[in-house]
C-alpha cells in the first residue's frame, strides 16, 4: 500500500479536529422559518467552540423574550456547528444543547 493510500484510510477512520465554529439559529422570515449563522457563512469562523457557545449563550438571552407575534424578531433553535456544518456538543455537559427550542 502506498502512503497516500493509507493516509486515506486513516482519515476516513480518524477523529477530525474542526477548522472552526459558527451558531446556528432560525427566525421567522415572510412566515417561513429560515436558517441562518453567525458567523455567516461567507466570514471566517469562530477559532473556539467556548467561544461559540457564549455567543449562542448570549443571543437566546437576547430574543428569548421576543413577542412571538412579531416576525424576525425571535431566534429559535440556536445551537454550535462545526464547519461542517455537524452540531457540536456542550463543552460543559458534552451533550447536545439547544437554546430556545421549538418553532414560531
Amino acid at each position: 500500500m502506498k502512503v497516500s493510500e493509507s493516509l486515506k484510510v486513516i482519515d476516513k477512520g480518524w477523529v477530525r479536529k474542526p477548522k472552526g465554529f459558527r451558531v446556528h439559529f432560525q427566525k421567522m422570515v415572510n412566515s417561513e422559518l429560515i436558517t441562518d449563522y453567525v458567523p455567516g457563512e461567507d466570514e471566517s469562523p469562530l477559532d473556539s467552540d467556548v467561544t461559540a457557545w457564549r455567543l449562542a449563550w448570549k443571543l437566546a438571552q437576547a430574543t428569548a423574550s421576543d413577542s412571538t407575534e412579531q416576525e424576525g424578531n425571535g431566534l429559535v433553535n440556536i445551537y454550535v456547528v462545526d464547519d461542517m456544518g455537524h452540531p457540536v456538543k456542550f463543552y460543559g455537559t458534552n451533550e447536545r444543547k439547544v437554546y430556545n427550542e421549538g418553532t414560531k
